[in-house]
């Protein structure tokens, strides 16, 4: 049995999804970020970067929990011995992907989300536009990369798949850059590799699974106040550069 902390977010639907296609058994347990639960002691010594998701394997003796989801990912990829290929170059070009997703898709579009919902008033417009045309440039690559190969690591569904699809996802739900649906049209082969992987079996469980967390993530932002919005976002009184300009300057 694995257990999955978080809450409705790209990355734990990477999670989900790749636990799905693995045919583990798991459970998933909220995790109130607005409320800081991030922070407890208890999820600083799984996570000691307070972010989620966390993995738990619950199989051994002890639990041995995974932080970071590309590394989950890649633990349950040894753990079923699934999704990542045998042959070196092929498994080169699928760690190539994975990472393009970790240190581009994932920061690019999490930031465009952070400066359209979060920023302050004033604060906005060149975050935005910076990120805005950033998550329009990696759609980019990912198009070119899926018009010459049927999944985005080779012939095979596999680990950089389900860590990219949830995050295409997102951008198909929430982003003003495709508010506009004709948008799609520049992409077509990423389009038809978004649809092809909605239409998996373990793709649908996985949402449904991650989808049953909306309402804990809509009550529990209902009940942030402006404090724990900034507590979230690292700025306010949170503002560690500033908390540790501060510190120097009292040494």
């Amino acid at each position: 049995m694995f257990e999955v902390l978080g809450m409705s977010s790209p990355n734990v639907l990477k999670l989900v999804l790749m636990l799905e296609e693995c045919g583990f058994a798991y459970r998933l347990r909220h995790v109130d970020v607005f409320a800081g639960q991030q922070f407890d002691p208890a999820f600083l010594a799984m996570s000691p970067n307070n972010k989620v998701p966390v993995l738990i394997d619950q199989r051994g003796a002890e639990p041995f929990a995974v932080f970071e989801s590309a590394a989950a990912l890649l633990y349950l990829a040894e753990a079923s011995g699934q999704m990542v290929p045998a042959d070196p170059h092929q498994r080169s070009r699928a760690m190539s992907w994975l990472m393009l997703q970790t240190a581009s898709v994932g920061p690019m579009f999490g930031q465009y989300t952070h400066f359209w919902r979060y920023a302050p008033e004033g604060e906005r417009d060149y975050g935005v536009r910076r990120y805005e045309s950033e998550v329009a440039r990696l759609l980019g690559v990912l198009d070119r990369r899926l018009a010459e190969s049927p999944f985005v690591a080779g012939a095979e569904y596999g680990l950089a798949d389900v860590a990219t699809w949830p995050w295409i996802r997102t951008a198909d739900t929430i982003f003003p850059l495709l508010k506009d649906k004709s948008v799609w049209q520049r992409f077509p082969a990423l389009k038809r590799w978004f649809d092809a992987g909605s239409e998996r079996a373990a793709t649908q469980r996985a949402v449904a699974a991650l989808d049953a967390l909306l309402p804990d993530d809509i009550a529990a932002f209902g009940r942030a106040d402006g404090d724990a919005i900034d507590r979230f976002c690292g700025r306010g009184r949170h503002d560690h550069a500033a908390n540790l300009s501060a510190a120097t300057t009292a040494d």
